[in-house]
C-alpha cells in the first residue's frame, strides 16, 4: 500500500509540478514509491524488533528509559502492547540500545542446556 500511495504521489508530483513527461513521471513514481515503500518497511522491521526484545524480557517504561537514556513516558505500555512514542528517526538508537543490553543480558545469564528431539 505504501508503494501504491507513494507512486500516485511522486507521479502526480512529477506530472502537474515539475510538468515533466509522462514517462519521466511515471519512472520517477516508481522510484518514489519505492523509497517510501522500503522505508515502511524499515521502520516496521525496527518496531518489531524492539517490542519483541521487549516482550521477551518483560521490560517496563522504567527499564527501557534506563536502558535507553530516553524518558519513560517515551514508552508507555497499554495493556501490555508496547507503545513507541518517540520520534522515527531515533528508533535505530533505541534498537541498538536494547539488542546491546539483550545481548549482554543473554551472555551473563545461564540457560539450562535442553536437547532437541
Amino acid at each position: 500500500m505504501s508503494f501504491v500511495a507513494g507512486f500516485i504521489a511522486f507521479t502526480l508530483l512529477l506530472a502537474r509540478f515539475g510538468h515533466y513527461p509522462a514517462i519521466v513521471s511515471v519512472g520517477g513514481g516508481i522510484l518514489g514509491g519505492a523509497a517510501v515503500a522500503y522505508t515502511q518497511y524499515y521502520h516496521m522491521r525496527m518496531r518489531a524488533n524492539i517490542k519483541a526484545i521487549v516482550r521477551e524480557f518483560n521490560l517496563t517504561s522504567d527499564d527501557l528509559a534506563a536502558i535507553t537514556g530516553e524518558r519513560s513516558t517515551n514508552f508507555p505500555i497499554y495493556r501490555g502492547d508496547l507503545a513507541l512514542v518517540i520520534p522515527k528517526r531515533r528508533w535505530g538508537s533505541v534498537e541498538k540500545k536494547l539488542q546491546a543490553w539483550a545481548a549482554q543480558q543473554s551472555s551473563t545469564s545461564q540457560r539450562p542446556n535442553i536437547k532437541k528431539r
